[in-house]
């Protein structure tokens, strides 16, 4: 069983992977791909953790998320 992991802070940065950012036809960007979040929680600490976002998720950068386990794995969610 999958550990649930939940981090609040601002989201840093996010890193694709480098075959999924030079993306061809032969990938589907309707549907999410695992990229490595940094996010800095309140203490300073900057956590690195693998996410599944959709390819618009770059908005999120500079703003405050937190991490959620599902079914699927690991997603972002803005703090409102």
């Amino acid at each position: 069983m999958a550990e649930n992991v939940q981090i609040e802070g601002k989201l840093l940065a996010l890193h694709w992977n480098a075959s999924e950012s030079e993306a061809t036809l032969n990938i589907d960007t309707s549907k999410p791909q695992l990229v490595t979040a940094e996010i800095e929680d309140a203490a300073g600490m900057t956590h690195r953790i693998e996410v599944s976002a959709f390819w618009d998720a770059d908005f999120l950068v500079g703003k405050e998320v937190t991490t959620q386990s599902t079914d699927d794995g690991v997603v972002l969610e803005q703090v409102e």
